[in-house]
């Protein structure tokens, strides 16, 4: 009976043994955990480019004894974004004045009063005060244009010498946020 385990079955059992053994070894591990820092860096919102587009719908203004008179003309503008990345327009507010959004005056007869903002309503606002345009509102990407945004410029009979307004060109700012 012993002599069934020769010399090489002996070592075949062995290497089968030693083959399983490494074979279990391999899959054996161990567990651990780790951990690690990075970054990633914001841009900036970037002003929006805000400005008329076209030419008025109508022709010149004239004294109108309220708002809501005849001699309105309609404005359209464009509001874009110019950054890379979407940006949320909120609103629009359009008021007449300097491009710096200073008050604006033109005077050329220093007898009579200076024409204003005082003397024009803007989108049927109270006369000199600024409109507040919501209809844009919302995500614009990187890049997008609307085009879409409309004001309206009327001037008001003030029951004051208005000759400075004549002629004049009545500047509009835009200023988006």
């Amino acid at each position: 009976m012993f002599r069934r385990f020769t010399k090489k079955r002996v070592a075949f059992g062995l290497a089968t043994v030693g083959a399983l053994a490494l074979a279990v070894g391999a899959y054996a591990y161990f567990t651990s955990t780790g951990n690690g820092t990075g970054a990633a860096t914001v841009g900036n919102a970037t002003n929006w480019t805000v400005g008329e587009s076209g030419t008025p719908s109508t022709g010149p203004l004239y004294p109108d004894a309220s708002i809501g008179g005849a001699n309105v003309q309609t404005h359209h503008y464009t509001v874009t974004n110019g950054g890379s990345g979407s940006q949320y327009l909120t609103k629009v507010v359009v008021s007449v004045a300097k491009n710096d959004g200073t008050a604006w005056t033109s005077q050329t007869d220093g007898t009579k009063p200076a024409c204003s903002a005082s003397d024009f309503s803007v989108s049927a606002a109270p006369v000199g005060t600024a409109w507040t345009d919501t209809a844009l509102f919302g995500d614009f990407t990187a890049g997008q244009s609307k085009t879409t945004g409309v004001v309206t410029v009327e001037m008001i009979d003030n029951h004051a010498n208005q000759d400075n307004c004549q002629g004049v060109s009545v500047p509009l700012y835009f200023s988006a946020s």
